[in-house]
């Protein structure tokens, strides 16, 4: 895996480079891996599709191991420091922030480049590579240009279309409206399901993937188009995952081996350490990123883990006995940062619905600490209980029942989480916050919910339901009306089966849904008087600004500004 990113920075390098149009000065380095060197056969192109799958992992990461963009100060969490950043102050989302910049950049610079070199590359005479071998790669390639500029359409609503690899400066780049980036993405996903094979290795992307995020895309268009007739389209795509013409592909509705002969249910064993993948017999998720660093395409370092434990995991290191010994950290949980705290909506009510959903259960929400130090004798192994005391601040109760003198900070020390982060620190790294454990990124439960959001958008309002109730039904919830589907419900149906996995914010923005659902549900101040993501978003938060830095590099036309910024 190394050596393969390795080609692949390589592979960049060179293909950003300026060429000269005189044929006779070309040179083509023997020495050293190039495009020119390296894309001549099946085993090349693999690996540079290998360098695509690591450039997709970076998503998670890019932002650093303190933000988390793409679901941080949503309806869902907020930033969880008595401070302004993480979105807490909407005010300071302006084009020179660095968020906005990373994430522009791993687009352009890292998912684009790398798909459309081997797009380029695949179309140069002279290949010995099997048709079946060109058709995956192409597949790939293809979907995960389609998956960079849905991911674009959805932050920065229009972006340039670069279809091509850029081989020299180019300075009067415009923006193609978000109709025609969306229209983009599903040519090269309608592609793509055709040359995609059924079942993959673990970790790449098989055709169930692709109508996956085609139906997605569907329904962007159709929104946005207000051409009804993409919600027919979004349907047919999801159908093709749901009933398996794509792939063997399918919602688990009973517990799986290994995890199944450990306390749990059948959500939690989705999962659990080891059996993320399909190998493994888990055939709900149809595409996961690759951390387990035993696994090619997996991760060796901090760096590049899974951290999810580090963001959406509160500091309960920081909790103290009200004897003042602090809580160890342990291997079972790792060590949060609590920066993705959960807002209230996410941590209570959102399951008011149903308290009994599967979902909500032990299994799934850790709502109960224990102290776990053994130094304090007296508390050791019991539960941390909390009650208000007369300044309505929350204090440690003592085991006689009185209050302690210890308050507890429910923004960053002590809250539910869920327990989908939970898995293995990497290399034994208790303290890093990351896991080695696979993270998934598709699944068939939320391709019903896709599937019900097209029905509702054509006002299908039956089928809506059913759908809906296909997911609610293994997480043994109450069963819905068809009266009861709104685009409201559908949002929380999603917070309630793909928190954590989803990233909510590019979803709130494709419904244009992030600023009233975030004046909403993220409103309360953490102090007195501080900044909240609710209070401070504007209407033209709708969607993220252009780097400043894109607009002034693009000397050769004006490269407009989204409204606001």
């Amino acid at each position: 895996m190394k050596a393969s990113v390795k080609i692949l920075i390589t592979c960049v390098l060179v293909s950003i480079s300026t060429a000269c149009k005189d044929s006779f000065l070309k040179e083509v380095p023997l020495d050293r891996f190039s495009p020119e060197n390296l894309l001549t056969n099946t085993a090349g192109f693999d690996a540079a599709v290998v360098g695509l799958y690591e450039g997709a992992r970076q998503e998670h990461i890019i932002a650093s191991n303190n933000f988390e963009y793409m679901t941080v100060g949503t309806d869902q969490t907020q930033w969880g420091r008595n401070d302004s950043r993480g979105n807490k102050d909407y005010s300071l989302l302006n084009s020179n922030l660095d968020a906005t910049i990373v994430y522009w950049d791993w687009a352009y610079k890292i998912m684009l480049l790398r798909a459309n070199t081997i797009l380029d590359g695949l179309t140069k005479p002279g290949l010995t590579i099997k048709t079946d071998d060109l058709n995956t790669i192409k597949g790939q390639a293809l979907f995960f240009r389609a998956y960079t500029y849905n991911f674009l359409a959805n932050i920065y609503g229009g972006v340039p279309i670069v279809k091509d690899k850029i081989t020299e400066p180019k300075f009067d780049f415009v923006r193609n409206p978000r109709l025609e980036v969306l229209n983009f993405a599903a040519k090269d996903l309608e592609e793509a399901v055709n040359l995609l094979p059924l079942q993959v290795k673990d970790g790449r992307i098989p055709r169930a993937a692709a109508f996956h995020l085609l139906s997605e895309v569907y329904i962007s268009i159709g929104m946005e188009s207000k051409d009804n007739s993409f919600y027919d389209k979004a349907i047919n795509a999801a159908g093709k995952v749901i009933n398996k013409e794509a792939g063997d592909y399918e919602l688990m509705t009973a517990r799986f081996a290994p995890a199944a002969s450990k306390p749990g249910d059948v959500f939690s064993d989705i999962f659990a350490t080891g059996q993320i993948n399909r190998s493994s017999g888990n055939k709900e998720v149809m595409w996961a990123w690759q951390f387990e660093s035993t696994i090619a395409g997996g991760s060796f370092s901090t760096s590049s883990a899974n951290n999810s434990i580090r963001y959406w995991g509160p500091e309960y290191d920081r909790l103290q006995t009200p004897n003042k010994v602090l809580n160890s950290v342990v291997d079972s949980i790792g060590r949060g940062i609590g920066v993705n705290s959960p807002t209230n909506y996410a941590k209570y009510d959102v399951w008011a619905l149903d308290p009994k959903d599967m979902r909500n259960s032990v299994y799934n929400i850790r709502r109960t600490y224990y102290y776990n130090n053994p130094a304090d004798k007296e508390y050791f192994g019991k539960p941390v209980q909390l009650r208000k005391g007369t300044n309505g601040n929350l204090f440690l109760v003592k085991n006689d029942g009185s209050l302690s003198t210890i308050s507890v900070d429910t923004l960053r020390q002590y809250y539910p989480y869920f327990r989908k982060i939970e898995g293995p620190a990497i290399n034994g790294d208790v303290l890093s916050g990351n896991t080695s454990k696979d993270f998934s990124r598709m699944r068939v439960a939320e391709t019903y919910l896709l599937r019900a959001e097209a029905y509702f958008r054509k006002g299908d309002l039956a089928k809506a339901a059913t759908d809906i109730n296909v997911v609610r039904s293994r997480a043994k919830a109450s069963q819905i009306k068809a009266s009861d589907v709104t685009e409201d419900f559908i949002l929380d149906e999603r917070t309630r089966e793909l928190i954590v996995e989803e990233p909510r914010l590019r979803t709130l923005i494709r419904m244009g849904r992030l600023v009233d659902r975030v004046r909403k549900y993220n409103s309360i101040p953490s102090v007195p008087n501080g900044p909240a993501s609710g209070k401070t978003i504007q209407d033209f938060n709708r969607f993220w600004p252009i780097p400043q830095k894109v607009i002034d590099a693009n000397t050769g036309a004006k490269f407009e500004q989204n409204p606001g910024y």
